[in-house]
């Protein structure tokens, strides 16, 4: 239900900079994992075996901007490594996700689309190389309609009223076999400036990886993926927009490549 309190309706229109979000758990087959978490769980030489989260030395799980679209640290995060372990999915099944940033859910202000992308690991994704790796989009959500907020309602608010959960369907005839899943929120309450539409420290990228064994389904392998560097350009219209203009978004433009079928 769309029902905030009114005090989060001013809220959401105070853009806030000090954001850090990050994937606190991870749901597949039924079994729960922990996420990431930088801060709680230290540095990169001590990676648990329990969680298929990739490691970030992102502490707080900071945000990205255009300016790094095209930095490795798109990829997985700044400082990604692999998990040591990928959870196992059925092929067509769903993988939920839940977001936290530092201490706190998800906040209202910071309206954005929610994008997911898959890459092939070609064999244990605890060895695969990050920069490496071919994704394909796989699930995209942005603007919904124009209602509640002053900058209408957003896939993130979606999530926040599913408490902070998001659920990605792995595509039903994928190939069974190792892949990460990149999952991403794109924030855009302060992709402005207050003399124009658009900066170069203004949208923020929210990317984590997660590693899956993907089992069962049929024998269509990933095509047509692309490098994480290459996704975003960092100035295209879905990024460079300022949102408190009108609760209407309805031109919204998605960021990134079409949605791959090639497995439904």
């Amino acid at each position: 239900m769309k029902n905030p309190p009114s005090l989060l309706l001013l809220a959401s229109c105070i853009p806030a900079t000090r954001a850090h979000g990050m994937i606190s758990e991870i749901w597949a087959n039924g079994h729960r994992y922990p996420g990431w978490n930088a801060n709680a769980n230290g540095n990169l030489t001590s990676h648990p075996r329990s969680t298929p989260a990739w490691y970030t030395s992102n502490a707080g799980g900071g945000p990205l901007h255009p300016s790094d679209a095209n930095s490795p640290q798109i990829v997985c995060a700044k400082g990604g490594a692999n998990a040591n372990m990928s959870a196992p999915v059925a092929a067509g099944a769903d993988v939920r996700v839940r977001w936290w940033m530092a201490d706190q859910a998800w906040p209202v202000g910071h309206h954005g689309p929610m994008l997911s992308y898959l890459a092939a690991c070609g064999g244990a994704c605890k060895d695969v190389e990050m920069t490496g790796l071919a994704f394909v989009k796989i699930a995209e959500k942005g603007w919904v309609d124009g209602s509640v907020y002053q900058e209408g309602f957003w896939a993130t608010d979606e999530m926040i009223a599913n408490n902070g959960s998001w659920t990605i369907r792995i595509p039903p005839n994928l190939a069974p076999g190792e892949y990460v899943l990149r999952h991403e929120i794109i924030a855009l309450h302060v992709a402005f400036t207050s003399t124009g539409p658009y900066s170069l420290d203004g949208a923020e990228f929210y990317p984590q990886c997660v590693s899956l064994l993907v089992e069962g389904g049929g024998a269509v392998a990933v095509a047509g993926g692309v490098d994480a560097r290459t996704l975003y350009k960092g100035d295209e219209p879905g990024l460079a927009l300022n949102i408190h203009t009108s609760p209407d978004h309805g031109g919204y433009v998605m960021p990134g490549p079409p949605v791959w079928t090639g497995a439904d």
